[in-house]
């Protein structure tokens, strides 16, 4: 029974989101690109220093932001390779895990992480509480954000897995309600063990006020006898460890 959580995009909300966390013993891992990204307030060197000193994981999320399906080998080494000597520069430790810029990757970008020396890479599928995966393709619980039903189906199309599909039929009725889904699918991982995966981007909470709704969600996942609660690097080593298998 294992609670993780991520943040994308560096926003310097993302400390708001750290005491939130920080206050209820949940660990998590912060993605951050080399170069600001959408134009907001962005997290400082001294920031992030700060960050990892508390225990929490800061990740890489590419150079500059950019969609990196598709690119040339070459094109890929710019945007994956720099970033992580980078950020260890930064924070004077280990960099282990990236997260692709808005979920989008192929094979050849997994191949070029491997080579850069990753561990492994979040991607944006949801609706997974099961700890068998690819390393360079964990997959997500739940994003916090209000979305329609159609969003689900389109992600769970997308990643081609039964037990999306699964999940999306048995929560039809719950859908339309993030925190409900998020309870729910928290209960489940109590009762048959795996991992429970909340990510999300402290810009968008800030913007449609979601951080009430955040704080109910962090309460009920927070403290529970039984549950180890870890940043995405530690799911990696979790993950490979006989018996943990959901």
């Amino acid at each position: 029974r294992i609670v993780t959580t991520s943040w994308d995009d560096g926003d310097r909300a993302d400390l708001r989101l750290a005491e939130m966390l920080r206050s209820r013993g949940i660990r998590g891992t912060f993605y951050v690109p080399n170069s600001p990204y959408g134009g907001r307030p962005a997290l400082s060197h001294a920031d992030l220093r700060a960050l990892s000193s508390e225990g929490f994981e800061i990740g890489a999320h590419s150079v500059s932001h950019k969609l990196l399906w598709g690119l040339t080998p070459e094109e890929l080494a710019k945007e994956v390779s720099p970033c992580k000597p980078f950020l260890e520069d930064v924070l004077g430790t280990e960099v282990r895990m990236f997260c692709y810029p808005c979920g989008r990757y192929d094979s050849n970008v997994m191949r070029a992480l491997k080579a850069a020396g990753y561990w492994g890479a979040r991607t944006v599928r949801m609706l997974s509480t099961r700890l068998e995966f690819n390393p360079f393709e964990m997959p997500t619980t739940l994003q916090i954000i209000p979305q329609p039903k159609s969003s689900y189906l389109k992600n769970v199309a997308r990643a081609g897995k039964i037990e999306g599909l699964q999940v999306f039929l048995a929560n039809m009725t719950r859908l339309d309600n993030w925190l409900d889904l998020g309870k729910r699918l928290f209960d489940s991982v109590l009762q048959n063990g795996g991992m429970w995966h909340l990510y999300g981007h402290s810009h968008e909470i800030e913007k449609l006020g979601l951080w009430e709704d955040l704080a109910e969600m962090l309460d009920y996942v927070a403290k529970r006898e039984g549950v180890t609660y870890v940043p995405n690097c530690e799911l990696i080593r979790l993950r490979s460890t006989p018996g943990n298998h959901a």
